[in-house]
């Protein structure tokens, strides 16, 4: 390296001592001295240059033959080239850990991703989804709130596996390959104790729109069972979008189903009385781990309940058949907890075309301490980012959720590794932004046009949907009055904004009906059922709402003809007809009451009123015998 520099200097010393002879001479005489002094200082450089041309000479001959393995000097730290990762020793644990859960035979994912070989085929397209954060499918960004079974690459594994790829995918040593893991046959959690499917296979139409289908499965148990987890096999994984579970102990399903050609009924919204049981979320999007619930946290299954497979299909473009399968899993642990289910969300959602950052907000402010355990966000296609926040009593504010690109095509539920606490006068808060834009690649309208709140695929929703568990059964009854206060308040506000845009909604009048008869202004409820009516001739539930609120008013022959015209309507609403049976019992009518009790038994065997209201008849009937009236003549 000595040598190199004087190579690069010498040139400018040298041209420094041939300087021009004239203007040697142009020196005083009392300098002749120094040119004896320049010489000598000439002959020196020289030499000097041409014993470092021979140095560099030498080393590069040296360069040329290569010494010995043992005596080369080791390269710097620097200059050391980074050993070649193989799939064997490196990046088959990545794969079997982050792709293959999905990506093997009977599950969601559309091809196997193994062995080397089906990895190494498919190299390009796994380089570009997972540097683009694509895959493994996983929203929630990473943050102080932390997730179980979180799905997606750590920053060294995304590493590992590019540098893999662009270093050629080699291989490996068969020897350095790790002992594959056991893959349970078809479901993640193990055989599970009890196994329920569809009886008949639904078959979906090639072309046409999402279709949300119920599908109704009896649910063989005889006894009471505690539930830790729940598990779902599509059996058609190219059509199901996602999956709701419910729960029916009506029968109304059923009815429901029974009315319709093919297997199941429409609706995205299931009847009154078929909900999940009480805090739980039982969905299933493609990809998502099934989980059990920590100790304590099961919920009930009573016997004789049917599981209502609510499913949103996409078509293929050929006819599809679907047969889905659920597994139960039991514990013999009674619950000691149950979550409470809340959700902020947004009824007034609307967007125009263009707009590409509409933003909705929700908030609620906890009356009593609790934990939340888990959090599922939803919207549709032009949502762009999701933020879930709780500040603090102090101020400090923690994100318990944030999802900075959505898609509609990876929703999920997710719970948090460890509970996050959180103190009484905490304001839980979300705020959605939407690009309703040609920017947004997601947008399913080309030119883009207007969007408002709905339940279908083509409209928009934002919710927040938030598990907490509270200390007591005081504190969950104080947090369920704040929630219905504010839910109520919602409701409220979007009924009103929806008769803003058409003043002749028949939904939202009775809705608006219903809130103000809670509020106790019944008058003005009767107005908007009647308005509904008026609208919609047929509208059963507002005849059902109205009979309601004239049998509390004690207008029995108005209440009669209200609930008789919902029983016409719909012969199979167990709710009208018992209601109507206590219209009866109130006028006297005994054996009209008894027969309209027993049609709401026969519809809903666990209607508990309907059974008090009959062996009151009986008691009733039992005392008059006893002591007959002097009007009757005995």
């Amino acid at each position: 390296m000595k040598s190199r520099t004087g190579l690069k200097l010498l040139p400018k010393l040298a041209g420094a001592a041939l300087m021009p002879r004239a203007s040697v001479n142009c020196l005083p005489p009392s300098f002749t001295g120094f040119r004896r002094f320049r010489t000598f200082l000439l002959t020196c450089f020289i030499v000097t240059w041409i014993h470092a041309i021979s140095i560099d000479l030498g080393l590069l001959a040296a360069a040329a033959t290569p010494a010995p393995r043992d005596a080369q000097a080791p390269p710097h730290d620097s200059e050391r080239a980074l050993p070649a990762l193989t799939f064997n020793k490196n990046i088959a644990m990545i794969v079997w850990n982050r792709c293959s859960p999905c990506h093997r035979a009977g599950q969601a994912a559309p091809f196997s991703l193994l062995t080397y070989a089906d990895v190494k085929k498919r190299t390009t397209q796994i380089a570009e989804v997972t540097a683009r954060r694509i895959m493994p499918p996983w929203s929630p960004e990473t943050g102080e709130a932390r997730f179980e079974n979180e799905r997606l690459l750590t920053a060294s594994e995304l590493g590992r596996l590019q540098q893999w790829i662009a270093e050629g995918a080699v291989e490996g040593n068969l020897s350095d390959l790790p002992s594959a893991p056991n893959w349970p046959d078809g479901w993640f959690l193990g055989p599970p104790d009890l196994v329920v499917t569809m009886p008949l296979q639904y078959t979906l139409d090639a072309e046409g729109r999402d279709v949300y289908r119920n599908f109704v499965i009896p649910i063989p148990t005889d006894k009471r069972r505690y539930v830790k987890a729940i598990e779902l096999r599509p059996g058609n994984s190219r059509i199901v979008h996602h999956a709701f579970m419910y729960i029916d102990r009506t029968q109304q399903s059923r009815r429901l189903a029974a009315k319709e050609p093919q297997p199941g009924f429409p609706g995205i919204r299931p009847p009154d009385g078929v909900q999940m049981p009480e805090g739980q979320f039982l969905s299933y999007q493609p990809g998502k781990m099934p989980l059990v619930a920590p100790e304590g946290l099961a919920w009930t299954l009573e016997p004789k309940s049917d599981l209502v497979l609510q499913v949103h299909m996409n078509p293929t473009g050929k006819p599809e058949t679907l047969q889905s399968s659920i597994g139960f899993y039991f514990t013999d642990h009674a619950p000691t907890n149950t979550p409470f289910k809340m959700v902020l969300n947004s009824l007034s959602i609307e967007i125009p075309p263009g707009e590409s950052n509409y933003a909705v907000t929700d908030s609620f402010t906890l009356p009593v301490d609790a934990s939340v355990v888990g959090v599922l966000p939803h919207a549709h296609y032009v949502a762009r980012e999701m933020i879930g926040t709780a500040t603090l009593p102090d101020g400090i504010t923690k994100k318990l959720i944030e999802i900075k690109n959505w898609d509609f095509k990876w929703q999920g539920d997710y719970r948090y590794a460890e509970p996050i606490l959180l103190p009484k006068g905490t304001t839980l808060a979300m705020r959605y932004t939407y690009d309703n834009s040609t920017n947004n690649i997601r947008n399913p309208n080309n030119p883009p046009k207007l969007i408002s709140y709905g339940a279908q695929s083509s409209d928009e929703m934002g919710e927040l949907w938030l598990q907490l568990l509270v200390r007591d059964a005081g504190d969950r009854s104080k947090l369920s009055r704040a929630y219905a206060q504010k839910t109520q308040a919602l409701f409220f506000e979007s009924s009103q904004h929806a008769l803003r845009k058409n003043p002749n909604d028949a939904k939202a009048h009775l809705t608006l009906g219903t809130l103000l008869c809670d509020q106790g202004k019944r008058d003005e409820a009767l107005q908007h059922f009647t308005k509904a009516i008026e609208l919609k001739p047929d509208y059963q539930q507002a005849y059902f709402d109205v009979g309601v609120l004239l049998l509390q008013e004690g207008w029995l022959p108005q209440a009669q003809k209200a609930f008789e015209a919902a029983v016409r309507l719909d012969p199979a609403d167990n709710r009208a007809q018992g209601s109507l049976g206590n219209v009866y019992l109130r006028l006297g009518q005994l054996p009209e009451a008894t027969a309209q009790f027993e049609k709401a038994l026969r519809l809903n065997p666990d209607d508990a009123i309907a059974r008090e209201n009959i062996e009151l008849i009986r008691q009733i009937i039992s005392e008059q015998t006893k002591n007959p009236s002097p009007a009757s003549g005995k």
